[in-house]
C-alpha cells in the first residue's frame, strides 16, 4: 500500500523541482488526486480481500467465526481505511495550524502552495508514519539551521524555508517504514 503514496510523493517532488510554476498554478486542481487514489486503492484491496475470504474454505471458516460480514468490514476498515483517515485528520490539523501561523505573521513563513504540499506529504505517510514525519521535519530543519549557522557564522535573520523539506522527509519516512520500521514490534503497537 505504501508504493502508491511514495509514487505520488516522487512525482510531486520532481514537479516541484523542475516545473515549480506549473505546480503553483495547478496544485489546487490536482490536490485531491492522491487522496482519492489512496482511498480507491483501499477499496480495491478490501474487495480483493473479501473475494479471497469467500473463495478459500479455510478463510470461510475464519470469516464465519470472526463475525461474518461485519467482522470483515471492521477488519477492512482498520487495515486499509483507518490509518489514512487518521492521517487525513492529523494533516488537516497541521495545515490549519500552518494557515493560522502564516496569517498572523503576514504570510511570511509559508509560501502559497506550501501548505497544500505539507498536507499531501503528511497525509501520504499514513499513520503511525505521521508521528515520524513530524519528528523528521523538526530534525531536518534543525540540522539545516545548524549547518547554515556554521557556514554563515550568524544566527540573526537566518530563516530557512521548509518548502523543499516536506516531500523528501515524507518519502524518507515511507521508505524507512517499508524497510525497517514495519518489522519492529513497537510499530504494531502504534498502528491503528
Amino acid at each position: 500500500m505504501s508504493i502508491l503514496p511514495l509514487f505520488f510523493i516522487i512525482v510531486i517532488f520532481f514537479t516541484q523541482l523542475i516545473k515549480r510554476p506549473f505546480l503553483e498554478k495547478n496544485l489546487k486542481k490536482i490536490f485531491w488526486i492522491p487522496v482519492v487514489a489512496v482511498f480507491s486503492l483501499s477499496t480495491i484491496f478490501s474487495f480483493l480481500q473479501y473475494r479471497a475470504w469467500k473463495e478459500n474454505k479455510l478463510m470461510q471458516f475464519v470469516f464465519e467465526t470472526d463475525g461474518g460480514f461485519s467482522g470483515f468490514l471492521y477488519n477492512a476498515f482498520m487495515s486499509y481505511y483507518a490509518p489514512y483517515i487518521l492521517s487525513l485528520f492529523l494533516a488537516g490539523i497541521l495545515v490549519l495550524l500552518m494557515f493560522i501561523i502564516n496569517k498572523r505573521s503576514g504570510y511570511r513563513f509559508f509560501e502559497r502552495e506550501e501548505i497544500l504540499i505539507a498536507f499531501l506529504a503528511s497525509f501520504l505517510v499514513c499513520f503511525p508514519g505521521f508521528l515520524f514525519f513530524i519528528f523528521g521535519i523538526v530534525i531536518a530543519y534543525l540540522f539545516t539551521h545548524i549547518i547554515s549557522v556554521i557556514i554563515k557564522k550568524s544566527v540573526r535573520g537566518n530563516v530557512i524555508p521548509l518548502y523543499y523539506f516536506w516531500l523528501p522527509v515524507s518519502g524518507s519516512v515511507i521508505i524507512t517504514e517499508m524497510i525497517w520500521l514495519s518489522k519492529l514490534g513497537f510499530w504494531s503497537l502504534l498502528s491503528v
